[in-house]
C-alpha cells in the first residue's frame, strides 16, 4: 500500500483523520517499533542526514602511519591493511563506496559489519561488508557470534573473523539502531509527506460542497460522480471551470495546509530527525535560520562534534581489529586524513600559510605540498624572525653589527 495510492476519500475526511493520527496505522508494516530501513529512507530527511554522514565519511583517506623512534612518523605502505583500506577493500569495491556503505550500516542499523577475507595462510587479503539486515549478533558470556543467513545460505562467524565497528552502543560491543529509536518521529514525518501528496493528488485546492434544490436520481448522481473524477481532479484540471446542471452549485471549503501548522509542523519533524543524527540543517537544503556566517561555524562543528567522533570510532577499531600486536608494538597505526575537510577558502588557507612561513613552522614546500604542488629547490628552509629572542636577553648582534663595533672600538683605543 503506497504513498501514491489511489485517494478514495474526501480531502476534509483525510485532513480529520491526519490531524487525529488515525492515518499513521496505514502504513504497511509501519508502527512504533517496526519501522525498517527501507521504510526509513523513503523518509526525505532520514536519506539526506544519512547521505551526508556516510558521503562526507568516504571522501577522506585512512592512511597507515608508523611512529619512528625519534617522535617523528611517515606514511607506510609496508603492510597489506594499507592497500586495503587506501586502494581495493576487495574485488568488487572502490575504498569510496566501501567507507559509505559502512556508515550507512552504521546509521541505520547501528553497526557496521565486515568479513575478513585471508589466504591460505591466514593473512588479511580483504574485507567484505555483510548486510546488516540479515545478520544476527548475539553476545553470551563475554562471546560474540554473527549468524548470516542469506536465502537459503545460513553460516555463523566468530568474531576473530569479523570486523566490526558497534555505534553507540549499551554495553560497547553491538550498537543500537538509530532508526528504531527515531521510529515515531519518522512515522510522523512520512505522514506528513504523505498528507502532501494526496493534498496535491487532489487538485491542490480544498474540498468543497456541491448543493442542488432537488434530489438527484440515481442516474444524474452516479453521471456527475464520474464527469467530476474525469474532468476536474487532478493537478491538470487545476482551475478549470466547473459546470453543473439542474441548478447546482459548489461552495468551495478552503482548508490550507497552513491554517493547520501543517508546514511548521513538517519543519520540526526535519529539524528533529537531524538533531537525531547531529547533522547541520544547512547541509540538508533547510536554509530557513542560515546566514553565511553561521553556516561557516556550523559547517565547523559538524567537523569537530559530528565526523570526527565516527572517524575516530573507525580508526580505534580498525587499529585493534585489522592490526596484529606485533605490528602495533613496531608503530604502525591507522589515521584518516581529514585535511580535506578542514581546507578553508583561498584567503583563509594564505593567512594560515603566511602566518606559519613567518612564524618558522611551515617551509615553502611544506605549504607547496598542502596545495599538492610539487616541491621546489632550497624551499626547506625554515625562517625565524630576529626579534624572536629569550626574554632579559640582549638580542645578539649580526656579522656586519660586529665588525663595525669592533673596528669602532678599536679607533677609540687608537685615540
Amino acid at each position: 500500500m503506497g504513498l501514491l495510492r489511489k485517494f478514495k476519500n474526501s480531502l476534509a475526511d483525510y485532513i480529520s483523520k491526519f490531524l487525529a493520527g488515525d492515518d499513521v496505522s496505514e502504513y504497511s508494516g509501519i508502527g512504533a517499533i517496526n519501522v525498517d530501513r527501507e521504510v526509513a529512507m523513503k523518509y526525505s530527511a532520514v536519506f539526506s542526514c544519512v547521505r551526508v554522514l556516510s558521503e562526507t565519511f568516504a571522501t577522506c583517506p585512512a592512511i597507515l602511519y608508523r611512529k619512528n623512534k625519534d617522535g617523528t612518523r611517515g606514511v607506510s605502505t609496508d603492510l597489506q591493511v594499507y592497500d586495503i583500506l587506501h586502494n581495493q577493500p576487495n574485488d568488487m569495491m572502490a575504498p569510496f563506496g566501501f567507507k559509505e556503505t559502512q556508515l550507512i550500516s552504521l546509521n541505520t542499523g547501528g553497526n557496521s559489519v565486515c568479513l575478513k577475507l585471508v589466504n591460505k595462510y591466514n593473512d588479511l587479503v580483504g574485507l567484505w561488508p555483510l548486510e546488516w539486515t540479515k545478520l544476527q549478533i548475539k553476545s553470551e558470556n563475554g562471546q560474540i557470534s554473527y549468524k548470516y543467513q542469506d536465502g537459503a545460505n545460513e553460516k555463523t562467524y566468530s568474531r576473530s573473523e569479523i570486523f566490526h565497528i558497534p555505534g553507540l552502543s549499551f554495553d560497547g560491543l553491538i550498537g543500537v539502531s538509530p532508526i528504531e529509536y527515531m521510529a515515531s518521529a519518522i512515522t510522523l514525518g512520512l505522514s506528513y509527506e504523505k498528507f502532501g501528496v494526496r493534498f496535491y493528488q487532489n487538485g491542490a485546492n480544498a474540498s468543497g460542497v456541491f448543493s442542488f434544490p432537488d434530489v438527484l436520481g440515481d442516474v444524474a448522481y452516479e453521471r456527475l460522480k464520474k464527469d467530476l473524477t474525469k474532468n476536474y481532479t487532478g493537478l491538470a484540471n487545476t482551475g478549470k471551470p466547473i459546470l453543473l446542471e439542474s441548478g447546482g452549485s459548489f461552495n468551495q471549503l478552503t482548508i490550507k495546509p497552513v491554517d493547520a501548522q501543517l508546514l511548521e509542523s513538517k519543519k520540526f519533524q526535519i529539524e528533529d530527525v537531524a538533531r537525531c543524527y547531529r547533522v547541520p540543517l544547512h547541509l540538508i537544503q533547510n536554509l530557513d535560520k542560515a546566514t553565511n556566517n553561521n553556516i561557516e561555524h556550523q559547517s565547523l562543528e559538524f567537523i569537530m562534534y559530528t565526523m570526527l567522533p565516527w572517524f575516530k570510532r573507525y580508526e580505534e577499531n580498525a587499529n585493534a581489529q585489522l592490526l596484529t600486536p606485533k605490528e602495533r608494538k613496531a608503530g604502525y597505526y591507522i589515521e584518516f586524513k581529514m585535511d580535506g575537510l578542514l581546507r578553508g577558502d583561498m584567503a583563509s588557507r594564505s593567512a594560515a600559510y603566511a602566518a606559519g612561513r613567518q612564524w618558522g613552522w611551515l617551509s615553502v614546500n611544506d605549504i607547496r605540498r598542502l596545495e599538492n604542488m610539487p616541491p621546489v629547490e632550497n624551499g626547506d628552509i625554515y625562517l625565524q624572525p630576529s626579534n624572536m629572542i629569550e626574554a632579559g636577553k640582549l638580542p645578539q648582534q649580526n656579522g656586519s653589527q660586529a665588525l663595525a663595533a669592533e673596528i669602532h672600538e678599536l679607533i677609540g683605543e687608537r685615540r
